[in-house]
Protein backbone atom coordinates (compact mmCIF):
# COMPACT_ATOMS: atom_id res chain seq x y z
CA UNK A 1 0.00 0.00 0.00
CA UNK A 2 1.35 3.41 -0.72
CA UNK A 3 0.99 6.62 0.68
CA UNK A 4 -1.71 7.35 -2.11
CA UNK A 5 -3.55 4.38 -1.61
CA UNK A 6 -3.82 5.04 2.05
CA UNK A 7 -5.64 8.48 1.36
CA UNK A 8 -7.40 7.10 -1.12
CA UNK A 9 -8.55 4.38 0.82
CA UNK A 10 -9.81 6.44 3.69
CA UNK A 11 -11.28 9.37 1.57
CA UNK A 12 -13.66 6.90 -0.21
CA UNK A 13 -14.93 5.63 3.63
CA UNK A 14 -16.66 8.98 3.17
CA UNK A 15 -17.24 9.82 -0.25
CA UNK A 16 -19.80 12.29 0.69
CA UNK A 17 -19.94 13.81 4.78
CA UNK A 18 -22.55 15.40 5.94
CA UNK A 19 -22.89 19.01 7.19
CA UNK A 20 -22.39 17.76 11.09
CA UNK A 21 -19.63 15.74 9.51
CA UNK A 22 -18.03 17.85 7.87
CA UNK A 23 -18.13 20.20 10.74
CA UNK A 24 -16.32 17.44 13.02
CA UNK A 25 -13.62 18.01 10.16
CA UNK A 26 -13.29 21.19 10.44
CA UNK A 27 -13.58 20.94 14.49
CA UNK A 28 -10.42 18.52 14.61
CA UNK A 29 -8.49 20.58 11.75
CA UNK A 30 -8.88 23.50 14.58
CA UNK A 31 -7.93 21.33 17.33
CA UNK A 32 -5.11 20.10 15.59
CA UNK A 33 -3.66 23.59 14.22
CA UNK A 34 -4.05 24.68 17.72
CA UNK A 35 -2.37 21.61 19.00
CA UNK A 36 1.15 22.06 17.28
CA UNK A 37 1.08 25.69 18.06
CA UNK A 38 0.28 27.17 14.71
CA UNK A 39 -1.83 30.42 14.61
CA UNK A 40 -5.79 29.26 14.05
CA UNK A 41 -6.05 29.15 10.02
CA UNK A 42 -9.96 29.63 10.47
CA UNK A 43 -9.96 30.74 6.56
CA UNK A 44 -8.37 27.68 5.41
CA UNK A 45 -10.72 25.54 7.52
CA UNK A 46 -13.56 27.07 6.21
CA UNK A 47 -12.86 26.03 2.62
CA UNK A 48 -12.77 22.40 3.31
CA UNK A 49 -15.80 20.58 1.87
CA UNK A 50 -14.52 17.48 1.70
CA UNK A 51 -12.14 14.67 3.51
CA UNK A 52 -9.80 14.90 0.55
CA UNK A 53 -9.72 18.88 1.01
CA UNK A 54 -8.72 18.57 4.63
CA UNK A 55 -6.26 15.94 4.20
CA UNK A 56 -4.67 18.19 1.58
CA UNK A 57 -4.24 20.99 4.45
CA UNK A 58 -2.84 18.73 6.70
CA UNK A 59 0.17 18.35 4.46
CA UNK A 60 0.21 21.87 3.37
CA UNK A 61 0.99 22.63 7.41
CA UNK A 62 3.77 19.71 7.13
CA UNK A 63 1.82 17.42 10.02
CA UNK A 64 0.73 14.71 7.33
CA UNK A 65 3.65 13.46 5.51
CA UNK A 66 4.70 9.83 3.99
CA UNK A 67 6.87 9.35 7.11
CA UNK A 68 3.74 10.97 9.63
CA UNK A 69 0.35 9.33 9.05
CA UNK A 70 -1.51 9.09 12.51
CA UNK A 71 -3.03 12.47 12.71
CA UNK A 72 -5.53 11.19 10.63
CA UNK A 73 -6.89 9.32 12.86
CA UNK A 74 -6.91 12.82 15.12
CA UNK A 75 -8.76 14.04 12.16
CA UNK A 76 -11.51 11.40 11.85
CA UNK A 77 -11.83 10.21 15.47
CA UNK A 78 -15.24 11.94 15.47
CA UNK A 79 -16.55 12.11 11.97
CA UNK A 80 -18.23 8.48 12.00
CA UNK A 81 -18.29 4.97 13.11
CA UNK A 82 -15.04 3.66 11.22
CA UNK A 83 -12.15 4.66 13.87
CA UNK A 84 -11.00 0.66 13.99
CA UNK A 85 -10.68 0.27 10.28
CA UNK A 86 -9.50 3.95 9.73
CA UNK A 87 -6.31 2.56 12.48
CA UNK A 88 -6.21 -0.63 10.70
CA UNK A 89 -5.18 0.75 7.67
CA UNK A 90 -2.99 3.20 9.04
CA UNK A 91 -0.98 0.31 10.59
CA UNK A 92 -1.42 -1.88 7.53
CA UNK A 93 0.62 0.89 5.96
CA UNK A 94 3.27 1.33 8.33
CA UNK A 95 3.82 -2.24 8.39
CA UNK A 96 4.57 -2.26 4.39
CA UNK A 97 6.24 0.98 4.24
CA UNK A 98 8.32 1.18 8.09
CA UNK A 99 9.44 -2.13 8.75
CA UNK A 100 10.68 -1.21 12.34
CA UNK A 101 8.16 1.23 12.75
CA UNK A 102 7.41 3.14 16.27
CA UNK A 103 3.99 2.54 17.71
CA UNK A 104 0.79 4.97 17.28
CA UNK A 105 1.86 6.26 20.26
CA UNK A 106 5.53 7.38 20.31
CA UNK A 107 4.23 8.64 16.59
CA UNK A 108 1.55 10.34 18.20
CA UNK A 109 3.83 12.02 20.52
CA UNK A 110 5.97 13.12 18.00
CA UNK A 111 3.58 15.23 16.18
CA UNK A 112 2.38 16.79 19.19
CA UNK A 113 5.59 18.43 20.29
CA UNK A 114 6.36 21.78 18.00
CA UNK A 115 8.57 21.37 15.13
CA UNK A 116 9.24 25.28 14.88
CA UNK A 117 12.79 26.32 17.14
CA UNK A 118 11.92 29.04 19.37
CA UNK A 119 8.03 29.12 18.99
CA UNK A 120 7.00 30.99 22.04
CA UNK A 121 9.39 33.91 20.96
CA UNK A 122 8.33 33.56 17.24
CA UNK A 123 4.80 34.09 19.13
CA UNK A 124 5.73 36.92 20.82
CA UNK A 125 7.11 38.41 17.68
CA UNK A 126 3.69 37.79 16.11
CA UNK A 127 2.26 39.25 18.40
CA UNK A 128 4.12 42.59 18.45
CA UNK A 129 4.03 42.82 14.33
CA UNK A 130 0.20 42.53 14.28
CA UNK A 131 -0.36 45.26 16.42
CA UNK A 132 2.43 47.49 15.01
CA UNK A 133 2.93 46.83 11.30
CA UNK A 134 0.17 49.23 10.28
CA UNK A 135 -0.19 49.27 6.37
CA UNK A 136 3.00 48.06 5.95
CA UNK A 137 2.20 44.26 6.33
CA UNK A 138 2.31 43.60 2.84
CA UNK A 139 5.57 45.00 2.17
CA UNK A 140 6.62 42.33 4.53
CA UNK A 141 5.11 39.37 3.54
CA UNK A 142 6.36 40.23 -0.23
CA UNK A 143 9.37 40.61 1.21
CA UNK A 144 9.33 36.82 2.75
CA UNK A 145 8.20 36.22 -0.50
CA UNK A 146 4.50 35.44 -0.01
CA UNK A 147 3.47 37.63 -2.80
CA UNK A 148 0.49 35.34 -4.15
CA UNK A 149 -0.85 35.63 -0.33
CA UNK A 150 -0.05 38.80 -0.30
CA UNK A 151 -2.80 39.35 -3.01
CA UNK A 152 -5.36 36.79 -2.13
CA UNK A 153 -5.32 38.75 1.58
CA UNK A 154 -6.02 42.03 -0.20
CA UNK A 155 -9.21 40.94 -2.31
CA UNK A 156 -10.75 39.82 1.00
CA UNK A 157 -11.66 43.43 2.99
CA UNK A 158 -13.67 41.19 5.10
CA UNK A 159 -10.07 40.27 7.24
CA UNK A 160 -8.32 42.68 9.97
CA UNK A 161 -5.11 43.74 9.17
CA UNK A 162 -4.24 42.14 12.39
CA UNK A 163 -5.08 38.96 11.41
CA UNK A 164 -3.63 39.14 7.60
CA UNK A 165 -0.51 39.46 9.57
CA UNK A 166 -0.87 36.77 11.58
CA UNK A 167 -1.55 34.41 8.21
CA UNK A 168 1.78 35.91 6.83
CA UNK A 169 3.64 35.59 9.50
CA UNK A 170 2.32 31.55 9.92
CA UNK A 171 2.44 30.75 6.36
CA UNK A 172 6.05 31.60 6.22
CA UNK A 173 6.72 29.85 9.61
CA UNK A 174 5.44 27.11 7.29
CA UNK A 175 7.27 26.86 4.86
CA UNK A 176 10.59 28.29 6.18
CA UNK A 177 12.89 25.05 7.00
CA UNK A 178 14.39 25.61 10.33
CA UNK A 179 14.24 28.42 12.82
CA UNK A 180 12.18 31.54 11.55
CA UNK A 181 13.36 34.53 12.67
CA UNK A 182 16.51 35.11 11.18
CA UNK A 183 14.77 35.28 7.80
CA UNK A 184 11.81 37.31 9.56
CA UNK A 185 14.84 39.94 10.80
CA UNK A 186 16.07 40.06 7.46
CA UNK A 187 13.02 40.69 6.24
CA UNK A 188 12.34 43.41 7.73
CA UNK A 189 15.37 45.03 7.61
CA UNK A 190 14.66 44.85 3.98
CA UNK A 191 11.58 46.54 3.91
CA UNK A 192 13.04 49.37 6.19
CA UNK A 193 10.98 49.15 9.21
CA UNK A 194 13.55 49.40 11.39
CA UNK A 195 12.35 50.57 14.48
CA UNK A 196 10.19 47.30 14.62
CA UNK A 197 13.25 45.14 14.04
CA UNK A 198 15.36 47.12 16.81
CA UNK A 199 11.87 46.38 18.68
CA UNK A 200 12.39 42.81 18.26
CA UNK A 201 16.04 42.30 18.76
CA UNK A 202 16.12 44.75 22.33
CA UNK A 203 12.82 43.70 23.58
CA UNK A 204 11.98 40.10 22.83
CA UNK A 205 15.61 38.33 22.20
CA UNK A 206 17.83 40.00 24.51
Amino acid sequence: MTYTDLKNEICNTWVQLSAEQMAQVRMALLDISSSVGQYPRMREISKCSSLASALILLEKWKLLTPQKVDIILQLTEHVGPHTGMIRGLIEHYKKKTFPTADTYDSEETHVQQNPVPHDPVYNRICEYLSENLRGRWSDLGRSLGLGNLVTELFRDPAIRKKDKVYQVLEEYRVRVQGDPIPGLLQALQGCELNLQRKHILREILS
